[in-house]
């Protein structure tokens, strides 16, 4: 199969797609390594195709449920990383996205979409297998998240748990 058509078919995978396809089950189907679809992909994102990356893998940007949304800042450490996710997850709510504000570069975002218990479970793996770093480890603890609910109640019901865990920011 050549790139185009390796290209064609990565995005046709996604359109399809009800969640992420993990790089290595698009390689899979496309006969060729993981990295050959690490290329595809910035070959596409390059020519305006709208494809994120999220820990259980990639997927077309597509706008939210319909629900509503709002930035909660938070400061916490590493520990607190399970019960934060939870406290949003089992209130209602999506963590679309983790942001913080580096004195250099600005304003630097991970896409999570993480909705469930389970999606954070993956998560929590997959940063530990891959020994990677919190990116609120940059910044002292200081990070924000849109989050995502189906109604003001449930946001709500989000703040006043977060407020429970102590980790929300206030200057």
């Amino acid at each position: 199969m050549d790139s185009e058509k390796r290209r064609k078919r990565i995005i046709e995978v996604l359109e399809k797609a009800t969640g992420p396809i993990t790089g290595a089950e698009l390689s899979r189907q496309c006969h060729v390594s993981r990295q050959i679809i690490v290329g595809d992909v910035a070959m596409l994102r390059a020519h305006g195709e709208d494809i994120i990356s999220t820990p259980r893998g990639y997927q077309l940007n597509a706008s939210g449920n319909g629900g509503i949304q709002r930035t909660f800042v938070v400061c916490h450490g590493p520990d607190q990383v399970r019960a934060e996710l939870e406290a949003i997850v089992d209130n209602g709510g999506t963590v679309q996205n983790v942001v913080i504000e580096h004195d250099v570069y600005g304003y630097l975002e991970g896409t999570l979409r993480l909705r469930s218990r389970r999606d954070i479970e993956q998560y929590i793996k997959k940063m530990a297998e891959s020994k990677s770093e919190l990116l609120s480890r940059i910044s002292g603890g200081i990070h924000s998240h849109v989050v995502e609910a189906a109604s003001e109640e449930d946001l709500q019901a989000i703040e006043e748990a977060l407020e429970k865990l102590h980790i929300l920011y206030k200057q």
